[in-house]
């Protein structure tokens, strides 16, 4: 009876290193390479647990098969017009094919080094060919993130064909300056954007005389009108007075005559006029003419 907790405790660690040695968990985001003696023999993409020999006749090589990222450190490069810049960019890729992975980078580490390398060829070269005006500039038409991005994604992806790993994107993060060309770059936008205000101001400008010089020639025009029309109305009206005045006259030219006559004088003299006439004075005969008159 006292030799059964001895067997039994036997028998758990005896299951305990068959578990551990012969056994291998595969969970859902790992690919698993079988190796037998260095070489694979088996490639596991199921997740479960899975029966092998212990070491060294198998070993079980496991590898993310998510999408990654890497982020290289920043590098320092010089453009086409011979500014320079420091670029920093990422790298998305997935391990698609885990044996040929093993066979030219062996691990992580070493795909991380190949993939930094080679990726600050590639922009070291394609930024030989671009100005800075291509990369930093207020007119977002002339920028060639885009395309610079399209470039190094399709060279990093023939190049990472031949690891077993497929580069899915390649991102341009940031674009710094060192602090050396920091003050001429700030300089130089900052005479561009002068430059095109000076010339927006120039345009306004040019437009507004010509707006003003229309609406000067549109107001001498409406004036001129205006004037030509007010012309014509009042030599209408001065005809239509001059008939009135004819008819009138027609019908009573004494009288008339009489009005007409004393409106000169008021208009002659005044409160401290003095004048002295004779009795036969025409003026004298039109105010003493209706005394004259009654008397005969």
């Amino acid at each position: 009876m006292k030799k059964s907790p001895l067997i039994f405790s036997v028998i758990i660690v005896i299951l305990l290193l068959f578990y551990v040695s012969c056994t291998s968990v595969v969970m859902q985001s790992e690919t698993a390479v079988l190796m037998s003696f260095g070489k694979p023999v088996k490639i596991i993409t199921e997740p479960g647990i899975y029966l092998k020999l212990p070491y060294p006749f198998h070993r079980m090589e496991k590898f993310d098969r998510r999408l990654l990222i890497l982020q290289p450190r920043p590098s320092e490069f010089l453009t086409a017009d011979k500014k320079n810049l420091i670029m920093e960019n990422a790298i998305c890729y997935r391990i698609t094919d885990p044996v040929l992975f093993m066979k030219t980078v062996r691990d992580k580490k070493g795909l991380e080094i190949r993939l930094t390398d080679l990726l600050s060829s590639h922009t070291g070269l394609l930024l030989g060919h671009i100005e800075l005006s291509d990369l930093v500039n207020i007119n977002p038409k002339k920028i060639k993130f885009e395309q610079m991005n399209g470039e190094l994604t399709a060279l990093m992806k023939t190049d990472a064909k031949n690891m077993g790993v497929e580069v899915k994107q390649v991102f341009i993060k940031r674009i710094m300056f060192p602090d050396e060309n920091r003050y001429a770059v700030f300089e130089r936008m900052r005479a561009e954007r002068k430059r095109i205000a000076t010339k927006y101001i120039a345009e306004g400008e040019e437009k507004a005389q010509k707006i003003k010089a229309e609406a000067n020639m549109t107001s001498r025009i409406i004036i001129a009108e205006a004037k030509n029309k007010a012309a014509v109305i009042k030599g209408q009206a001065e005809a239509e007075a001059m008939k009135i005045y004819g008819e009138a006259y027609q019908k009573n030219q004494p009288f008339y005559s009489f009005i007409r006559s004393l409106e000169s004088y008021e208009k002659m003299f005044n409160k401290k006029t003095v004048i002295i006439l004779d009795e036969e004075s025409p003026v004298l005969d039109t105010f003493f003419s209706g005394a004259k008159n009654n008397e005969k």
